[in-house]
């Protein structure tokens, strides 16, 4: 049996082992950053119920750091828009989807651990979504009111190329918060029957071939790996 003076040998030992362990980890860590997916969801829609209730738009973009400040993003949304009025009725609905990535100018190289990123990036965009109007009124004081004109739903699909800047700033761990403007630039647009769509989901007023969007993001990383940044050459 051991005495007890071996017994104190022993937790001594493990004591040191644990705190060597604990050590090697801290010392493996210094000077590494977190990456991993993050989501986000855009915050500027809740602003619409009081400017624009007619019109609900939902957002939500997934990003990754794949190589050093490169982060490619997929955003996707679905957009609802009922209007009436004394003169029409108005439906539309679709979907969307932006592709692209962002690239992060900020210089980190005092603390790894600051994830606040000023960027700019590119995206490709399309949308597929429907129309329909009805009710609708047309006034002609010599004629005479033209009433009853119908619209019928149709589909259509626009395309898009989006060059976008912003800021994202971590308040908490693994918690961000930041916006983004985005300006479109319109491709291709088919489908329109009557009449140029109200808002395209994801791009803005149909009838424009330049738009911009302003998104305010909330959003969350889950921190899944660590790397050693390449430390970037400053300006002499």
């Amino acid at each position: 049996m051991p005495t007890w003076r071996m017994r104190r040998t022993l937790k001594y030992s493990f004591s040191l082992l644990a705190f060597l362990v604990i050590m090697a980890q801290l010392y493996a860590q210094e000077g590494t950053r977190v990456r991993g997916p993050r989501i986000s969801y855009d915050l500027a829609s809740l602003a619409l119920l009081y400017f624009e209730p007619e019109r609900m738009v939902y957002t939500v973009s997934l990003d990754y750091e794949l190589k050093q400040d490169l982060y490619p993003v997929i955003d996707l949304g679905y957009q609802h828009v009922n209007i009436n009025r004394d003169n029409y009725d108005y439906r539309s609905n679709g979907m969307f989807a932006r592709l692209g990535a962002d690239v992060n100018f900020l210089n980190y190289d005092n603390d790894p651990n600051v994830y606040e990123m000023m960027y700019a990036g590119g995206r490709y965009g399309v949308s597929f979504y429907n129309q329909q109007a009805e009710n609708i009124t047309i006034p002609d004081e010599y004629w005479g009111d033209f009433t009853g004109g119908n619209v019928e739903k149709h589909r259509m699909h626009t395309h898009w190329i989006s060059v976008v800047v912003g800021l994202r700033a971590e308040v908490f761990k693994n918690v961000f918060m930041g916006w983004s403007a985005l300006i479109n630039i319109k491709l291709f647009q088919s489908g329109a029957i009557g009449m140029d769509p109200y808002n395209v989901p994801g791009f803005g007023k149909g009838s424009k071939r330049v738009t911009l969007i302003v998104n305010y993001t909330l959003s969350y990383r889950f921190p899944t790996q660590r790397y050693t940044p390449i430390r970037k050459a400053r300006p002499k």
